[in-house]
Formats: structure tokens, C-alpha cells, sequence
């Protein structure tokens, strides 16, 4: 249903035609994201995704905006610690109108001083906003306290990191990293093969130099510890961590399987037991972090200073009982269930299929089938279960970040 194409500059392309559709997907992913940033370069990445929006030689930043919304599409992007993405989703007539305006910011940004000045002043807004919010500013400061180097840092940057950020080194990044040997191209939707291919070597074959940078074999390690960041809120909100996998882990789909069985929907385990049973909370959920030399498993929990103690010993001997006593039948086969009814309800829109092709072709330099994958899962048993976790389940693993208005006595 798919192929794999190859434009004469290299640029790989991932294509998939789905005719019962109206709409086209196209995204523009580069492996590189803030793992890729030196030290004096943090917040560099995702700066960047933002700068090349605010104009090219030919458009201003409102002219690439309401061009996309003439057209009735949609057009973003997002910075992740190991890839950066653009993307649009247009209907399938105003195709070669999408590839035009990203081939544009993609290879004709300017990055004036002066848009520079005032994005870093945006950014700078969007980090003081999630500062604002304690449930998602856990998870941040977590990664950064639990997770060792690139791959613990914001990927917002700091607001002096981002303030030192200078043109120099804005461009610098993008030349060495925005390159066609470092991108791929996927695209989903009532298509013709040839005729986008034709679009692409038209937009998209420049000739800016190939820069080779290969990416640092970043090592991926975590700090044991336990950290109480004082912040004046109602709430306490904690994450517990434990060692989690790589995505090139063969064991990666037995660990989403635990993952749900702990925390994945409201029949799960801490669900029933913290929030249902004791009332304790009212989030709680478990989700994986997985990177290509490691991962970090996670339980979030929002809950009280005077019960948050208690909420991580209930954490602590779920994991233990699922190390001692397995899991039950029953759970093992509705969490295999919910994982691929996900996956494949997540498939029926081009731009998930879009964002999967593009993720995977990146991380196994090939696009996994849905078969593969479905086999994958339901092959996970109690006895793979009961292995994985006695081997992430170790004090020695374990880790914690507890952000609220905490103080001597609690």
C-alpha cells in the first residue's frame, strides 16, 4: 500500500495512497531535535522549527498563514528531542500549493534579526506558560533531574539559554542539520505516485551543500535519584519512574503491555486501586519515553501533600506484585485489546498514517507493517511479563521528582 521513493538529491520519500479519501497529508521530518544541540545551543531546535515561519525571500510570515487558510488547510510543526517536523493537511486539489509553501520556509527562510529578536520573545512566553502549569511542568523537570545530559534537557531551552541564542548560531544549526541526507518525506492521501514525485523534484531538489554531521551516539543513562521541588500549589504532582526501554528493544511492545495494564485507562490497576478504591487522586496514568539508547517507564500521579507518600508506596507494590504474581488472563488479553484497537483507530486519518511512516522509517530505516506489529503484541504473555519486570522493577531503578508546596514537616 505504500512505497519508498528517492528524489536525485537523496531525499527518501514515503508515500501511500488511500483513494477513499479527500484530504493529503504531507510531512517534512529531519532527525534532529534537542539531543543534536551542543551546550551553548539549547532551545536551538525548537527556536528554529518556530523561525522558519516567520518569512521567506518571496513570503512574510502572515502570507504563509493565510495562503494555507485560503486554501481551507492546515499547517504546523513540532520539535521533539530527536526529530523535527513540518506538516500540512490539505484537500487533495490544493496538493502542489502544500508542497510549494513548505518547500519555501523549508529552503528560502531568512531569518532576519529582527524576527529572531522577537520569536526569542515568544518562546521565552511559551516556557513561562508551562512553568504556570505543574502538571505538565513535572514531567519536564523530572526528565531533567532523572535523565542524564541532551536527553534530559527541556527541549524549550531556558529563558537565558534561549535569550543567548544569536543568528550565527541559528543558521549554523539549520545548514548543518536541514540537510536532504538527514530528512525524509511522507505523504498519505488520494494521491498519484508519479505526479507527486514530479511536485517534489520541483520544490523540493535545491542546491544547498550536504553537510555530513552524523548524530552523536548519545548516551542515554539515568540518575536514581529522589527530588522534592517546592512550588506554592494546591496540588502535589509526582512522577515515579523506573528503567524503560529502547524503541529498538524487542521487549518494547511487552513493556506497553504493562504500562496498560498499570495505568493505561480506568480499568487499570493504579487507576482503580489510588483514585477509584481510595480516592486519592484524580489523574493518574503511566506512559513510556523511549529513545534509541534507552527509555524511562513513568507513573504521574496528581494528588495531596499529606497522601503523596502513601500514593508512591501504592506505586511501589504494584510493581512488586507484577513482578511475584504476573498478571491475570484477563488483563494480559484486554491490554493487548486496547493497544491495537489504538493503533488501528489511530490509523483511519492520513496524517497519523503520515506521522507513523515518517517515525518509523527514521528510527528502523523502514516502515514496520501493521501485521508485524499486531503479531508483536499478541505474542506478549505472562511469562515475557513476569521476565521484564523483574528486570526494570529494582529499587536500584527507581526514581522520583515531587513538585508542590512541600515543606519540612510533609
Amino acid at each position: 500500500m505504500y512505497q519508498i521513493k528517492e528524489l536525485s538529491n537523496g531525499i527518501k520519500v514515503l508515500l501511500e495512497n488511500m483513494e477513499n479519501l479527500n484530504s493529503v497529508s504531507l510531512g517534512v521530518y529531519y532527525k534532529t531535535g534537542s539531543v543534536d544541540e551542543m551546550d551553548n545551543e539549547q532551545g536551538v531546535a525548537h527556536l528554529l522549527e518556530h523561525m522558519v515561519f516567520k518569512g521567506t525571500k518571496t513570503r512574510s510570515a502572515k502570507d504563509i498563514s493565510e495562503e494555507i487558510d485560503l486554501i481551507g488547510g492546515h499547517i504546523n510543526a513540532y520539535t521533539s528531542k530527536e526529530i523535527t517536523a513540518f506538516y500540512t493537511v490539505t484537500l487533495a486539489e490544493y496538493v502542489e500549493k502544500s508542497i510549494e509553501i513548505l518547500a519555501d520556509i523549508l529552503n528560502n527562510s531568512t531569518f532576519t534579526e529582527e524576527n529572531l529578536e522577537k520569536e526569542k520573545k515568544v518562546v521565552i512566553e511559551e516556557i513561562r506558560m508551562y512553568q504556570d502549569m505543574p502538571e505538565d511542568l513535572v514531567h519536564d523537570i523530572n526528565s531533567e533531574e532523572i535523565v542524564s545530559g541532551a536527553l534530559g534537557r527541556n527541549i524549550l531551552g531556558t529563558e537565558e539559554s534561549v535569550n543567548s541564542i544569536s543568528r550565527e548560531t541559528l543558521v549554523n544549526y539549520f545548514q548543518k542539520r536541514y540537510t536532504s541526507n538527514n530528512m525524509v518525506i511522507s505523504i498519505v492521501g488520494a494521491i498519484d505516485f508519479d505526479s507527486i514525485i514530479e511536485l517534489l523534484e520541483k520544490y523540493f531538489v535545491t542546491e544547498r551543500e550536504n553537510i555530513e554531521v552524523a548524530r552523536e551516539n548519545v548516551d542515554f543513562t539515568i540518575k536514581p535519584s529522589h527530588n522534592i521541588i517546592r512550588k506554592d500549589i494546591n496540588q502535589v504532582h509526582l512522577c515515579f519512574n523506573t528503567k524503560g526501554l529502547s524503541y529498538l528493544d524487542k521487549n518494547k511492545y511487552v513493556l506497553s503491555v504493562i504500562s496498560n495494564i498499570l495505568g493505561g485507562n480506568m480499568s487499570s490497576r493504579l487507576f482503580q486501586k489510588i483514585r477509584e478504591e481510595r480516592g486519592l487522586c484524580y489523574s493518574v496514568y503511566t506512559y513510556v519515553s523511549s529513545y534509541k539508547n534507552g527509555g524511562l517507564f513513568t507513573v504521574y500521579v496528581g494528588t495531596t501533600k499529606e497522601d503523596y507518600k502513601e500514593v508512591l508506596e501504592m506505586i511501589k507494590e504494584e510493581f512488586e506484585d507484577i513482578k511475584n504474581n504476573g498478571v491475570s488472563l484477563i488483563e494480559l488479553q484486554k491490554a493487548k485489546n486496547q493497544l491495537l484497537s489504538s493503533m488501528i483507530i489511530g490509523l483511519e486519518t492520513s496524517k497519523s498514517r503520515m506521522s507513523r511512516m515518517a517515525n518509523n522509517y527514521i528510527a528502523h530505516g523502514r516502515v514496520l507493517e501493521i501485521e508485524e506489529i499486531i503479531k508483536e503484541v499478541n505474542s506478549v504473555d505472562e511469562e515475557k511479563i513476569v521476565s521484564l519486570a523483574k528486570e526494570i522493577f529494582k529499587e536500584e531503578y527507581y526514581s522520583s521528582t515531587v513538585l508542590g508546596d512541600l515543606n519540612e514537616e510533609n
